[in-house]
């Protein structure tokens, strides 16, 4: 892994004036930007707005995006102009559209602008002074690119997110879709380790969405594709500048931020305190609006920083047709009231049928109560958009789970009958004796690319997932017993697994999934194969800070003997 790394002489010279520059003027607050309740009804409902496509074109997606600062005059949030790291200067990524088999020649153009050493060493001490690292975290404006649930190689110039792009440098990403690849949803996002959380939490990702096969597809799931809507889900961070520079404000301790203590100093910045708003594409509040009995797809994207979604429509079942961009073969509905489970890196397909009943419907964040929540505190309801069925009537029909079977794309493979090896994941969030760093680790130890899980090629495992807080003993530790421990969201690149949920009707049901809410104590089981690539890849916690800041590991798929690994093969 590249990484920059700072002469000692550097580092005291900039203790040195970080110390003087924090004495300067700070610049004067932006009243739009404070830490207060946004006025949805001056800059919400507005109609809803997709993002803008890019299509491939025969058999190639070619584009470019360009890592860039938004231009504050031009670019604002709920009157908040915002400088903050995006694509294209834009508060959400284009839409990547393209079909099985293509190509995706990407080209990276990081106009980020380039840092100091001070600055650099800066941004070190505030992930450094919150955790034991073992690794030096990438500047904040070091960039590269994941393809988030692909199922392409992490090598080269493919999805390798053991790069770094340098601030005023570019890389030609080439991704190779199969021509067997799950048609879905799926997303791109930032991820250089130690800069991931604060783009992300900025905005930079996007939707990709691999298209149906006409052919194959039921008419009436092309039909209400027609007018699909793109959810990308935001929890888009600014401070009270309007920018994103000091990430570690925004992260919670144990036992905080709740209604009582969000005056303490720090406190505001984190998102319960912050009173900022969960956005779609950007918007605040929009308005989608369906004629009577018309049938839209809706693709979700949880992009959230921390932020778990209860996603509701009033009056409406929700009919899921995919998870994690993989077609259940089947209509799973849940009934109008009961949510879609979204968490960070979650996706989830879901055809709307409106009411015969025209009229506004509220789309929202269903509360959240302590023992579900990323926070591990109740999470009041949030709207996030309103359905506005028109008197027009275009009654549509749903496809059935008959006509939906024939594009699960793995068929009736159940992995458990054949995984073979055991794998165990313990996500570890402590804290030292003294309270002054945690502990974010994986099986109890800080990611080091240096420190490299194998695993054989075309062998299939079961993984055992679990989360765990500190050990009594620990003064005022996490998670200690009787409390549960943190939860955290495990995703792993390149393969899928296979998990059992509880479907809509209670009985047990075999998902495939790439990213899962894991809550210790208890262990949650998943399988997966690693089929068709070697190389280099990451496992880590989707609460991107956690990521950052040391809950990540190498693992690498290597070519086997007898589903043994070879000890040659790196």
């Amino acid at each position: 892994m590249q990484r920059i790394f700072i002469p000692l002489g550097l580092i005291v010279l900039g203790l040195s004036v970080c110390a003087s520059t924090a004495l300067a003027e700070p610049k004067p607050v932006i009243p739009a930007c404070t830490y207060q309740d946004i006025d949805v009804k001056k800059y919400g409902y507005a109609p809803f707005q997709n993002p803008p496509d890019i299509h491939s074109k025969g058999g190639v997606l070619d584009t470019r995006l360009n890592a860039q600062y938004t231009d504050p005059a031009t670019i604002s949030i709920a009157g908040c102009p915002v400088t903050l790291r995006t694509y294209n200067g834009q508060l959400v990524g284009p839409t990547l559209r393209v079909r099985q088999g293509d190509v995706i020649n990407l080209l990276l153009d990081n106009q980020l602008p380039k840092e100091t050493a001070d600055e650099i060493r800066a941004q070190f001490e505030q992930e450094n002074g919150n955790a034991y690292l073992d690794t030096i975290p990438a500047s904040f404006n070091t960039t590269n690119m994941h393809y988030h649930g692909l199922h392409v190689s992490p090598t080269g110039n493919s999805d390798n997110v053991l790069l770094d792009i340098a601030p005023q440098s570019q890389f030609q990403n080439e991704v190779k879709l199969p021509a067997n690849h799950p048609i879905g949803s799926y997303w791109y996002h930032a991820h250089a380790h130690g800069s991931t959380s604060i783009q992300v939490g900025s905005g930079m990702a996007g939707a990709i969405v691999i298209e149906d096969d006409p052919k194959t597809t039921p008419k009436s799931l092309l039909a209400a594709n027609a007018n699909e809507k793109i959810f990308v889900l935001q929890t888009i961070l600014y401070d009270q500048k309007g920018e994103l520079n000091n990430i570690t404000s925004l992260f919670p301790g144990p036992s905080r931020p709740t209604p009582k203590n969000c005056n303490q100093d720090g406190d505001k910045d984190t998102w319960p305190c912050s009173h900022r708003r969960i956005t779609i594409n950007g918007q605040i509040v929009p308005v989608i609006t369906m004629k009577r009995g018309e049938v839209q797809r809706w693709r979700l994207i949880d992009t959230a920083f921390r932020e778990s979604i209860a996603f509701v429509v009033e009056g409406h079942d929700l009919h899921e047709i995919a998870l994690d961009g993989n077609y259940l073969g089947r209509v799973d509905t849940w009934k109008a009231g009961a949510p879609i489970d979204l968490q960070p890196g979650y996706r989830s397909d879901i055809l709307v049928k409106a009411s015969m009943k025209a009229g506004d419907y509220r789309i929202i964040d269903k509360s959240t109560v302590s023992a579900k929540s990323l926070r591990q505190a109740d999470e009041p309801e949030n709207l996030l958009a309103i359905l506005r069925v028109s008197n027009e009537t275009e009654d549509m029909a749903l496809p059935t789970s008959a006509e939906m079977a024939p594009l699960a794309p793995f068929g009736d493979t159940d992995l458990r009958k054949t995984a073979l090896g055991v794998q165990e994941v313990v996500f570890k969030l402590g804290q030292d004796m003294k309270g002054q760093k945690n502990y974010f680790q994986v099986n109890y130890r800080a990611f080091s690319s240096n420190h490299v899980r194998q695993l054989p090629l075309n062998a299939t495992d079961m993984w055992a997932l679990t989360t765990v807080g500190d050990p009594t003993g620990v003064p005022e530790g996490i998670g200690q017993p009787p409390s549960l421990p943190p939860p955290h969201v495990f995703h792993i690149h390149v393969n899928p697994f296979q998990w059992v949920r509880k479907g809509p009707d209670g009985t047990d049901e075999l998902v495939w999934k790439d990213t899962l809410l894991v809550q210790g104590p208890a262990v949650t089981n998943i399988y997966t194969q690693y089929r068709d690539y070697i190389g280099k890849f990451v496992m880590h916690c989707h609460i991107l800070d956690h990521e950052d800041l040391g809950m990540m590991e190498v693992e690498e798929v290597v070519n086997a003997v007898g589903g043994v690994a070879n000890p040659h093969s790196h």
